[in-house]
């Protein structure tokens, strides 16, 4: 890619396209994982209890990014 107007077009298709397969599984997942029995979750969560759910995964997301700028690899 060199950067142009179609690039960032085909980026956002191909990340919406992943995106579109992955995250009902994920967010289905989610649901059998915390809320089995279907007493709680996320519709259920105060307001503030969701916005330190998401703090918490924009910190891992952080960790992520941040392993990934500095290069860390398993090699």
């Amino acid at each position: 890619m060199i950067g142009t107007q179609k690039d960032d077009k085909e980026l956002m298709d191909s990340a919406l396209k992943e995106f579109n397969q992955r995250a009902k599984k994920k967010f289905m997942n989610g649901i059998k994982e915390h809320n089995p029995r279907g007493d709680k979750g996320m519709c259920m969560m105060s307001i503030e209890a969701r916005v330190s759910c998401a703090k918490e995964e924009v910190m891992d997301l952080w960790f992520y990014l941040h392993s990934i700028e500095k290069g860390i690899t398993l090699e």
